[in-house]
């Protein structure tokens, strides 16, 4: 019996010891902090929609997968309304209200442009979505990312595609969006026209804001070129090629990939096929479903792409890509930050800031499926050229991915503007 009440007294002990110091419970991992900017509203809606969609799919994939290295991503969604001054006020409140590690966002140039000094000056890191190196080379960033293709690369491979359709193609007439995305694509159409054996016979410009072009369309058609190329990154563009086909422009078009967002397909998709085709300067993303079952490509694309086709009930596209390829890129210097320091999230905001900086920076050889990565302080759009080239045309209202042009080599860069 005093055996039986000494274990009593004993076990009474032990449950007041658990209960006054009770087992501390499983702390919570720290999340990383993303403020994602697009252009909702404005001229680059289009766009911004369709990369919003992307990135809510590819958070719950990555949270679902395990988050960052065991950390979820935690997001905040602004809209940058395709207005530089507000994408300016939207950055700030990331970055001052928010407390975000890294952002995310802008479609267009000019928006990304005003942003960017936001992000310098605050020393907070930022991918933006700008398909132009006019923002490198306006900006000279130290905290700025590009996770897509360089601006050259992209008209290069235009002209290409122009004089590859037929070896007889010789002239082309341009037509440009009138903003610093347009503007920097036709300098580089200037400057490789000859060097592809090509001519340009006619250049016109567009508003963005613009329904009627029919005075421009004259123009061109009266030069008589072989083709025509478009650059632009607005529905006013590819209205603008509607126009062109209702005035009888009987020649093909090669339009860069901005054309592939879902409002301009649904728009436009029987204007797009009526031969001669449209022939856009696609990426990886545009064709994913045609590209080789066991290459990388296609495994790094198709489980997003397959989940947002699922979500959305739309098609997947460079578009969203260039979203993917930039969260991709964020997500990648996250990890090998936190695997050299696995309480960085721990840290200060500043110094989270700046290794996350730092490790995108050291980015190397990197698939994002939009093409290969590999930074430098003096690159920070490390894009390998070409790697991630799928030229593709509209063909009742479907991509038709373009074999015959996908072997075209992109000639070397311009040279460096001072």
């Amino acid at each position: 019996m005093k055996h039986k009440n000494l274990l009593i007294l004993i076990s009474i002990a032990c449950l007041i010891l658990i209960l006054a110091n009770p087992v501390p419970s499983q702390v919570k991992p720290k999340p990383v902090r993303i403020g994602f900017m697009f252009d909702l509203t404005g001229v680059f809606s289009a766009m911004g929609k369709d990369t919003q969609n992307t990135t809510k799919i590819m958070v719950d994939w990555i949270n679902k997968s395990g988050g960052i290295k065991g950390h979820p991503i935690e997001f905040v969604i602004h809209d940058g309304e395709s207005n530089a001054t507000k994408g300016a006020l939207t950055a700030k409140k990331l970055i001052e209200v928010e407390k975000v590690h890294v952002i995310q966002g802008c479609n267009g140039t000019g928006v990304a442009l005003a942003v960017g000094p936001v992000c310098e000056e605050n020393k907070v890191p930022f991918v933006t979505a700008s398909a132009s190196e006019v923002f490198e080379e306006t900006l000279k960033p130290r905290w700025s990312f590009r996770a897509t293709w360089k601006g050259w690369e992209q008209v290069d491979l235009m002209l290409g595609m122009g004089g590859k359709l037929d070896p007889k193609n010789k002239k082309i007439g341009i037509l440009y969006q009138g903003a610093a995305f347009g503007k920097a694509l036709y300098d580089n159409a200037v400057y490789y026209a000859p060097k592809r054996g090509l001519e340009i016979v006619a250049a016109e410009k567009y508003d963005p804001a613009g329904t009627d072009f029919g005075a421009q369309i004259s123009t061109l058609m009266r030069a008589n070129p072989d083709f025509v190329i478009v650059f632009c990154a607005d529905m006013a563009g590819v209205l603008a090629m509607k126009q062109m086909r209702e005035m009888g422009m009987n020649k093909p078009i090669v339009v860069n990939g901005a054309i592939v967002v879902k409002a301009i397909r649904e728009a436009f998709k029987d204007t797009f096929s009526i031969p001669p085709y449209v022939y856009v300067s696609g990426s990886k993303p545009d064709v994913w479903w045609q590209l080789p079952k066991d290459s990388q490509d296609y495994k790094i694309i198709a489980p997003i792409a397959s989940l947002y086709e699922k979500t959305f009930e739309d098609q997947f596209t460079g578009i969203h890509g260039v979203a993917m390829s930039g969260l991709f890129l964020i997500k990648d210097g996250i990890e090998r930050a936190i695997n050299e320091d696995p309480n960085l999230l721990d840290r200060d905001l500043k110094t989270i800031q700046t290794v996350i900086r730092d490790k995108m920076e050291a980015t190397k050889n990197l698939n994002t499926g939009m093409g290969i990565i590999t930074m430098a302080p003096n690159d920070h759009c490390g894009m390998l050229p070409g790697s991630g080239f799928a030229p593709f045309h509209y063909e009742k209202g479907k991509n038709v991915y373009d074999l015959k042009l996908s072997d075209l080599k992109p000639l070397a860069p311009p040279p460096t503007k001072k």
